[in-house]
């Protein structure tokens, strides 16, 4: 048994490498969307650069289209867009399972050349343990992580702040916004209201000579 072990000790060493990879992949995942999450709790001051731009890019399609905005959708569509390392959050989870799925077939590998080469049961029987083995420790680890679980709580987050406190934020500031337009208006009015007085005032300065004269005139 020693034997053949190491003769097929490559399958057994690339089966763990493969799991390995794959609760990597799932780990980095889970870790991105824990960290965005986390800056998400204050998505108005937030520094990351992600973030600002779905904050950014919502206030510009509520101001366009008159306040409104599917949410939902656009949440959604951030999630979509979230990149690391160039590629989609969901690519690194299905990169995860087929890693897996290598390692166990690297695991099945091993035990049929075993067997084509006349092995015992006893003697191949640890690569089928290797392969429950590596399903049950990559499950857990997804367990642990909770990836899904993760993306729902971000996704619920930012369309909490976009819709119940970035919208109503909006809607002030454009309020104000009127506000002062027409308080400026006024005050305008107000300053060009007596230049309007003095100009009418003028001609009438102008005027009243000229009508003393001709009277002067007419009774001499």
């Amino acid at each position: 048994m020693r034997e053949f072990w190491e003769e097929h000790a490559l399958f057994a060493g690339l089966s763990a490498l493969l799991l390995l990879l794959s609760i990597l992949c799932r780990f980095i995942t889970g870790m991105q969307l824990k960290k965005l999450q986390r800056e998400a709790g204050n998505l108005s001051a937030t520094e990351n650069p992600l973030l600002r731009q779905c904050r950014l890019k919502y206030q510009n399609y509520y101001e366009l289209n008159g306040g409104t905005v599917n949410t939902t959708v656009f949440v959604e569509k951030f999630m979509q867009g979230i990149r690391l390392g160039g590629c989609s959050l969901r690519f690194w989870e299905q990169l995860g399972g087929q890693l897996l799925l290598l390692s166990v077939f690297a695991d099945g590998l091993g035990s049929c050349l075993g067997i084509i080469d006349g092995r015992t049961l006893g003697e191949v029987l640890p690569f089928y343990l290797l392969a429950f083995l590596s399903l049950y420790l990559y499950f857990s680890a997804a367990g642990l992580i909770d990836t899904a679980g993760r993306r729902e709580a971000l996704k619920t987050t930012i369309a909490d702040f976009l819709e119940n406190r970035m919208a109503e934020r909006i809607r002030g500031v454009q309020r104000d916004l009127s506000y002062l337009e027409k308080q400026e208006a006024l005050r305008q009015k107000e300053e060009t209201a007596p230049q309007g007085q003095a100009q009418k005032k003028e001609p009438d300065q102008v005027r009243d000579p000229e009508l003393e004269a001709l009277l002067r005139e007419f009774l001499a």
